[in-house]
């Protein structure tokens, strides 16, 4: 008896969660134009305009400009793609491109050269700075 309630309840239960599962699983086009920064998410999209987000989760100006480009990433132009870097956590990075403080924006080229740096904004930056 404990076996089949125990087998009904694993069946109820892949049953009810799979769909969400399988929603969740699905990936947008916009969910990849703004994502969390690695190494290989970033060399993957070498022939996109890219651009390190360099934030922190304490900072109230970086949550700000995070909720924004979150929320409007339909908005992000499909050949630009926003990563969004650990500035606690990515000190080489940091190192790389002249990164002293948090809530600023790096544009880099195919080569990962830095072509533009600025300090604050949101995605309204973004976009202007990401125009050919």
């Amino acid at each position: 008896m404990n076996r089949t309630v125990t087998l009904l309840s694993a069946a109820l239960f892949v049953t009810l969660t799979a769909p969400a599962a399988a929603t969740a699983a699905k990936v947008t086009p916009e969910a990849t134009r703004y994502q969390p920064y690695t190494k290989a998410a970033f060399d993957a999209a070498k022939g996109t305009q890219r651009v390190l987000f360099f934030a922190a989760s304490w900072c109230p100006n970086c949550r700000a400009a995070d909720a924004d480009i979150a929320g409007n990433i339909a908005r992000v132009p499909a050949g630009v793609t926003i990563f969004k870097t650990d500035y606690d956590k990515e000190g080489a990075l940091k190192k790389q491109y002249g990164i002293t403080y948090q809530h600023t924006f790096v544009l880099v080229d195919k080569d990962g050269k830095a072509l533009k740096k600025w300090a604050g904004g949101k995605l309204d930056q973004i976009l202007t700075n990401t125009r050919k």
